[in-house]
């Protein structure tokens, strides 16, 4: 499982990287501090450096360019419109979860309060990753 993650809370990222190293030890993650950040990784040569396939988890509530953001950058591009995201936040406001599905997002997880609620959450994914085929249109 490779990902993109973007997220600002350097605490957050922190617990789901040794989360997922512990789960799957061959995954990889590459980290975007913010939207302005991750679309800089997906539209240049550092693109090369993101593992294929990918997914990307978002966070909304960010510096310089928010979740929202990001993901409406993102869809107007047609080179990169078609990769898979998952919303990863704290929001469980419906409009931001209205919102983020009418970008066409994969999912919307709210962030889980206890590790143990995050190794559940990157568990899933992980299943969901092992069988479910990706779009080969989905690289940068």
């Amino acid at each position: 499982m490779n990902i993109l993650l973007v997220e600002d809370n350097d605490v957050d990222a922190l617990i789901l990287e040794r989360t997922l190293k512990k789960q799957s030890p061959s995954a990889r993650i590459v980290r975007a501090c913010d939207g302005l950040e991750a679309l800089e990784i997906l539209t240049t040569e550092r693109a090369r450096d993101l593992p294929r396939p990918f997914f990307i988890l978002l966070d909304i509530n960010m510096p310089r360019m928010n979740g929202h953001e990001f993901l409406e950058e993102l869809r107007a591009k047609e080179e990169i419109s078609g990769n898979i995201v998952f919303m990863f936040t704290t929001s469980d406001n419906p409009k931001d979860i209205a919102r983020a599905y009418h970008r066409n997002v994969s999912g919307y997880i709210v962030k889980p309060s206890s590790s143990a609620g995050t190794k559940k959450v990157l568990s899933a994914l992980q299943d969901m990753w092992e069988i479910c085929t990706p779009p080969q249109c989905a690289t940068a």
